[in-house]
């Protein structure tokens, strides 16, 4: 049985995909994903067909990949191939079983979506209003999010909103807490700030109509900015499980592959894309997918083709779902294409 070693090495783990392409403060949660673990020649780290919650990086020894004709190919640490997790597509394609004395790093998957997804979203990007000026509902039912709700769904979102009053300098959310409420301001301003080198930076000014917090509940992630009152004021907020039923699942329309092939067929103007670090995209993608990390999607959003149809590859977690919702909230044509039907469909370049 595989034993604990007791030291992670920041340096190494700082060489693999995609910690190598991580923010200093994203890679820090990232490395709270990570344990070191020490194996004896011939242990099993994973068995073909299964659905581990884990990703293994060979750091040191070799390890055996067996296929299901079992076809075996050897893998040593020191191949440039291991900077990438060994078999990083689940369910498991081989079973891994260690050659040599091994270390290894072994990496939760869904709690390293999650650190990557935190502060993935980029900046928040809201103009200005004039506050006398602007009714909050008024200003939902314009936004480009809220024109994916089906009529049905809106009396039962206003419905659902809640009121809760604020005073200047209370704080409604803060960066790094758990997302547990979506934001729309009825009154008053706000401040969006994050955290930088030298203190926590203004990065936008939010007013009546404004909404905020969305992003934590979709990514299923801690808060990537704080929001503080300029103002006394008043906020309206949906629960997380009324945001999620009645604005997260309408908005996120999910696809099938049977569905994308008749899209295709119709000769629709279509993109996949895949919203991954670089890293990972180069390792193993979908055929003729696009790669746009999260983090230069929000930018990157404003120059697409307003007429084609954008399908986000489901292979990165919550980054698909909010690469998705960005792209609905920049007023573009998203779905998301469930990879259960699709894993054929992923190539190495």
């Amino acid at each position: 049985m595989a034993e604990l070693a007791p030291n992670l090495d920041p340096d190494t783990i700082k060489q693999l995909v995609p910690f190598n392409e991580l923010l200093r403060h994203q890679f820090q949660e990232a490395l709270k994903c990570c344990e070191m673990i020490t194996a004896s020649p011939r242990k099993k780290l994973f068995k073909r067909g299964e659905g581990d919650a884990y990703w293994y990086y060979l750091l040191q020894g070799s390890v055996d990949l067996l296929d299901e004709d079992f076809n075996i190919t050897s893998v040593n640490a020191d191949d440039p191939e291991c900077r990438h997790a060994l078999d990083n597509r689940p369910p498991y394609r081989f079973s891994a079983i260690t050659t040599s004395p091994c270390e290894i790093l072994r990496v939760h998957r869904q709690r390293l979506d999650l650190a990557i997804t935190w502060d993935q979203a980029g900046e928040y990007g809201v103009e200005e209003s004039d506050e006398d000026e602007v009714d909050w509902m008024s200003a939902l039912l314009e936004s480009e999010v809220f024109a994916k709700v089906p009529p049905a769904n809106i009396q039962r979102l206003f419905t659902a909103f809640k009121h809760i009053e604020k005073g200047l300098g209370d704080v409604v959310v803060a960066e790094g807490d758990p997302g547990d409420h979506f934001y729309v301001i009825q009154h008053g301003s706000a401040i969006v700030s994050k955290r930088g080198t030298q203190g926590p930076e203004q990065v936008a000014k939010l007013g009546p109509g404004n909404f905020f917090g969305e992003e934590a509940l979709i990514g299923e992630t801690t808060r990537n900015a704080t929001v503080t009152m300029e103002t006394d004021g008043a906020l309206m907020f949906l629960d997380k499980e009324e945001f999620k039923s009645l604005l997260e699942q309408p908005v996120l329309n999910r696809i099938t592959e049977q569905d994308l092939q008749a899209m295709l067929a119709d000769n629709t103007n279509l993109q996949l894309v895949d919203v991954r670090l670089s890293g990972e995209f180069k390792h193993f993608h979908r055929e003729n997918s696009v790669n746009i990390p999260l983090n230069k999607l929000r930018g990157r959003s404003k120059g697409l083709d307003r007429s084609a149809r954008y399908v986000v590859v489901d292979n990165a977690g919550p980054r698909s779902e909010l690469g998705v919702y960005l792209l609905v909230k920049e007023g573009l044509q998203s779905f998301l294409l469930s990879t259960d039907e699709n894993e054929n469909a992923l190539i190495n370049p």
